[in-house]
C-alpha cells in the first residue's frame, strides 16, 4: 500500500537533502533548457522532481501529473528516463507542456524559426482593446503581425509560446512588476529592478528575436 499524504509529507519536511542553497544549485541550472521556456509563477525546481522521482517511482515507471501547470514534472521525469502524462484546466499550460514535450523534426524547426526571424515586421491594422491599452503603437503593431504568420507554420505552436513570452516582455508595465501590473506604464519611472529610471517598452521585435533563437536552442538542447 502506499504511504499516507501526511506520512509522506512527514518524511520529506525537514530533510536538508531536498534544499539547496543558491551555491549549490545556480540559477542556470534552476532553469535549464526547457524549464525556461516561458515564465510560470508557480513553478518549483526540476532538481526536486528529480530527487522525487528516484526515491518514490521505479526506474521506467510512469508518472501521471494531474495538476500539471507549466509541466516541469513532466519534462523532469522524461529527462530521468520515466514516462509521463499530465493534465490541466488552463488552456495555455496545456499548450507550455505540449511544447515543452513535444519531439521535433530539429532541422525543420530550425528552419521554421529562422524563417520567421527573417519576416519580423508591423501590421498596419489597429490595435484594440486590451492590446491598444497595455502595448505602445510599435509594439503592438509587430505582435499582431507576428500573430498573423504563425498559422502558417507546421511548429504553430512553438511560435505561439514565443508571443506569449514576448508579448509579456512588451507590456506597458514597469520591470519590477511584470507578474501583476495594475494600470499601464506610460511614463518613465523609477526601477526598483535595475536601480535606476527605466522607459516603457516600444517595441516587441527586439524580444521577439531573441526569445525565438532561445526557444531553438532549448528544445534543441532537450
Amino acid at each position: 500500500m502506499a504511504q499516507t499524504q501526511a506520512a509522506l509529507y512527514e518524511e520529506i519536511a525537514g530533510d536538508l537533502q531536498l534544499s539547496w542553497t543558491e551555491a549549490e544549485l545556480p540559477e542556470r541550472e534552476r532553469t535549464k533548457h526547457v524549464h525556461r521556456l516561458h515564465p510560470y509563477l508557480g513553478k518549483y525546481v526540476p532538481q526536486l522532481v528529480e530527487a522525487l522521482l528516484k526515491r518514490y517511482v521505479r526506474q521506467g515507471g510512469r508518472v501521471l501529473d494531474p495538476f500539471a501547470g507549466s509541466g516541469t514534472t513532466l519534462v523532469q521525469a522524461l529527462e530521468s528516463g520515466y514516462d509521463a502524462v499530465g493534465v490541466d484546466i488552463a488552456a495555455f499550460n496545456a499548450l507550455l507542456m505540449r511544447v515543452k514535450t513535444a519531439r521535433y523534426d530539429v532541422f525543420g524547426l530550425e528552419t521554421e524559426l529562422r524563417n520567421a526571424l527573417c519576416r519580423l515586421g508591423r501590421t498596419r491594422r489597429r490595435a484594440r482593446g486590451y492590446v491598444e491599452e497595455w502595448y505602445a503603437p510599435g509594439a503592438a503593431a509587430e505582435l499582431l503581425h507576428f500573430r498573423s504568420i504563425v498559422d502558417e507554420y507546421e511548429n504553430a505552436d512553438v511560435f505561439r509560446v514565443v508571443l506569449a513570452r514576448a508579448a509579456r516582455s512588451a507590456r506597458l508595465a514597469a520591470h519590477f512588476d511584470l507578474e501583476f501590473p495594475r494600470v499601464p506604464q506610460r511614463d518613465p519611472y523609477w526601477c526598483h529592478k535595475h536601480r535606476r529610471t527605466c522607459r516603457p517598452v516600444q517595441e516587441a521585435n527586439k524580444f521577439l528575436s531573441r526569445y525565438l533563437l532561445d526557444t531553438l536552442v532549448r528544445l534543441k538542447e532537450f
